[in-house]
C-alpha cells in the first residue's frame, strides 16, 4: 500500500478587480506554519463576497492501474478581518458548482489550522478524478471590516490518496524441441491464473520452475465465442428471462448508479453489437457504454442546470439527449479482436426526477467475423500466480532412444545425423530412423 499528496498547481478568482493573490506558488506547498500565500479582498465593503479557487490537483501521479483505498482533502490556512460566521466556510468545488455536502465544519481563524474536508459517500475517488483540473477548494472572501484589511492566508493544500497497485509477474517459454507452446497471458497479475498450451506433449518433458509438469497438461477443446455479465458495485442488471434483456435494477432510486462488465471470449476477431432500449428522463438519466477494456467508474452523474454531467473521460455511447432516450430499441456495435475482452455498461441516476420506463436495457450478440473450427490442444493452468514461471519444453525421457554397445556395454546415443546435400545435420532420433529401412554402421 502506498499514499501519495497530490498539491494544488493554481488557482482561480471569482472578480479579478477585487481578490488579489500574493506569493501564490505558497499554497502549494504545506510544508510549515510560517511560509504562505496572501488571498486579499481589496473592496472596502462588508456586503460582498468573493472567492478563491485552489485548483491544479495533478490526478496523473496516481498510476493508472492503481486500486484507491481512501482519499483525503486538506488545507492549512488563517485569516485577518474576514468573516468568519458559518456561512462563510470553505468547500470543495467541481468548477463552480458545489459538491454537496463538503463544507469543513470550522471556520477560518486568526489562528494557522488544517482543515479536513468531509467526503460523503457519493463522492468516489473515480468522481474526484473525472472533475479533473476545475476539482478545487473555494475560499469565500469576505471582510469584517471596511478600515482595516483583510486577507486569507493560504500555507498548502493536498489530496492525500492511499492506493495499491497491482504486482506483475512474467511467465517464460523457452523450448528446446520443436514442441509448440504458448502462454495465454505473458505478464500476469498476481492472483490471477495463467494457461500454458501445448500442440502436444508426446515425446517432450515441459518443467515449471524446474519441476515436471507434464502430467498436469490436460487435453481440452478450444472454446467458441461467449460472453458473461458480471455486475459491479451497489446495483446491477438482471436478467428479464421472458425477454432476454438485462435490465438495470436501481429503478426509482436517486443517486444512484446500476453499473455491469460484460466479458467477452472470442476466437478469432468479431463484431459485438448491443441493442438497447434507454427510455428514462432525458439528459439526468441514461445509460453510458464504455469503450472496450476501459471502466467505467461505480458513481452517479450529478446533475447540473442543464443535465447530468459525465464524470466518467472515456466512454462509447452516452444515451443523455433524445437521440438515443426513446421507447424504441437501438444498436451499438464495438469491432473486437480475438481474445478475452470487457465493456462496461452503466445506467445512472441523478438525484431527481424518474421518468418513462426509468431503465437501461440491453442484448448482446457476437458475430465471428470468419468461420471458427474448435480444435484440441494441451493444457496446463498456473493458478493465483504469485511469482514469476519460467516453462522448460526438453526431449521426453520416455521419447525414441537408441543404444549402441562399446566395450561391452550399451550406451545410449545422443544424437543422431543424416547426411542432406553432402553434408551431416542434426535430426532427433524419432525423424532420423524409420521400421521398413535397415541400418548399417558406416563412416
Amino acid at each position: 500500500m502506498a499514499t501519495i499528496r497530490l498539491v494544488p498547481s493554481t488557482y482561480y478568482r471569482s472578480n479579478s478587480s477585487y481578490v488579489t493573490v500574493t506569493n501564490p506558488s505558497n499554497m502549494y506547498t504545506n510544508t510549515d506554519s510560517t511560509t504562505y500565500a496572501s488571498v486579499q479582498n481589496t473592496r472596502s465593503s462588508t456586503s460582498n463576497t468573493y472567492y478563491c479557487y485552489v485548483r491544479g490537483f495533478n490526478f496523473s501521479d496516481v498510476p493508472s492501474d492503481a486500486t484507491v483505498s481512501g482519499f483525503t482533502v486538506r488545507i492549512k490556512a488563517s485569516e485577518s478581518y474576514m468573516s468568519t460566521s458559518s456561512s462563510y466556510r470553505m468547500s470543495l468545488y467541481n468548477g463552480t458548482t458545489s459538491i454537496g455536502s463538503t463544507t469543513v465544519t470550522s471556520s477560518l481563524s486568526t489562528s494557522v489550522q488544517t482543515f479536513t474536508f468531509p467526503i460523503p459517500s457519493t463522492l468516489t475517488w473515480d468522481t474526484l478524478k473525472g472533475y479533473g483540473s476545475n476539482f478545487g477548494i473555494r475560499i469565500p472572501l469576505r471582510r469584517s471590516s471596511t478600515s482595516s484589511s483583510s486577507y486569507v492566508y493560504v500555507y498548502g493544500a493536498e489530496v492525500e490518496v492511499t492506493y495499491t497497485v497491482p504486482v506483475y509477474h512474467s511467465v517464460t517459454v523457452s523450448n528446446s524441441t520443436s514442441a509448440t507452446v504458448t502462454v495465454s497471458d505473458s505478464n500476469p497479475l498476481e492472483g490471477t491464473d495463467v494457461e500454458v498450451r501445448a500442440s502436444t506433449v508426446a515425446g517432450i518433458r515441459i518443467t515449471d520452475n524446474g519441476v515436471d509438469v507434464t502430467s498436469q497438461f490436460v487435453q481440452r477443446t478450444e472454446s467458441g465465442a461467449s460472453y458473461d455479465v458480471e455486475n459491479v458495485g451497489s446495483y446491477g442488471f438482471t436478467l428479464n428471462g421472458s425477454t432476454g434483456y438485462y435490465v438495470s435494477n436501481n429503478k426509482g432510486i436517486s443517486k444512484s448508479a446500476a453499473v455491469a462488465r460484460v466479458d467477452f471470449h472470442v476466437p478469432v476477431a468479431a463484431t459485438i453489437t448491443f441493442t438497447y432500449i434507454n427510455y428514462a428522463e432525458q439528459g439526468y438519466d441514461f445509460g453510458v457504454f464504455g469503450n472496450i477494456d476501459v471502466a467505467l467508474s461505480n458513481g452517479y452523474y450529478a446533475a447540473g442546470s442543464s443535465g447530468a454531467t459525465i464524470t466518467d473521460s472515456s466512454y462509447k455511447r452516452a444515451c443523455n439527449t433524445s437521440t438515443y432516450n426513446t421507447s424504441s430499441t437501438q444498436t451499438l456495435s464495438y469491432d473486437m479482436s480475438a481474445g478475452n475482452h470487457s465493456i462496461w455498461v452503466k445506467f445512472s441516476k441523478d438525484d431527481a426526477s424518474d421518468s418513462n420506463n426509468d431503465t437501461l436495457q440491453f442484448k448482446v450478440a457476437i458475430t465471428l467475423d470468419e468461420p471458427f473450427t474448435p480444435s484440441t490442444y494441451w493444457g496446463y493452468d498456473i493458478e493465483n500466480i504469485a511469482a514469476d514461471h519460467a516453462i522448460v519444453v526438453t526431449a521426453s525421457a520416455s521419447g525414441p532412444k537408441l543404444f549402441v554397445k562399446l566395450n561391452g556395454s550399451w550406451v545410449q546415443v545422443s544424437r543422431a545425423y543424416v547426411k542432406q546435400g553432402g553434408a551431416w545435420v542434426q535430426t532427433s532420433l524419432d525423424s532420423a530412423f524409420n521400421a521398413g529401412t535397415n541400418y548399417v554402421r558406416g563412416n
